[in-house]
């Protein structure tokens, strides 16, 4: 899948796609998406592995909190499209710490 078609694809075909991607191809379209902000993948990601033992603690909307983690890291507008996109990096870099999480367990 191309990271247009992810911007493009409704979310109730997104989901199942996204849980057959393995972590690399995640993370090429989490790069890729931060990018369109002008925003390195990287600290995002390690800021967002800091923030999740806070978040776990947090009531309420843990997900909207996350979202507005990674918005505080970008530069964007307030525009429905600016937040689409960052709901769909929010997912995707949780799914990303999910797996990596589950690989380190597993120990592979």
């Amino acid at each position: 899948m191309k990271t247009l078609e992810l911007i493009n694809t409704p979310e109730a075909q997104l989901v199942p796609q996204l849980r057959q991607m393995k972590i690399k191809e995640l993370e090429r379209h989490a790069d890729k998406l931060l990018a369109k902000f002008g925003a390195d993948y990287a600290p995002i990601l390690a800021a967002v592995t800091r923030a999740i033992p806070d978040l776990n603690k947090e009531v309420g909307d843990v997900f909207g909190r996350l979202q507005t983690l990674i918005g505080e890291q970008v530069s964007c507008d307030d525009s429905a499209e600016s937040r689409e996109l960052l709901r769909r990096v929010a997912v995707i870099m949780m799914l990303i710490i999910q797996r990596q999480f589950q690989k380190i367990h597993e120990g592979r």
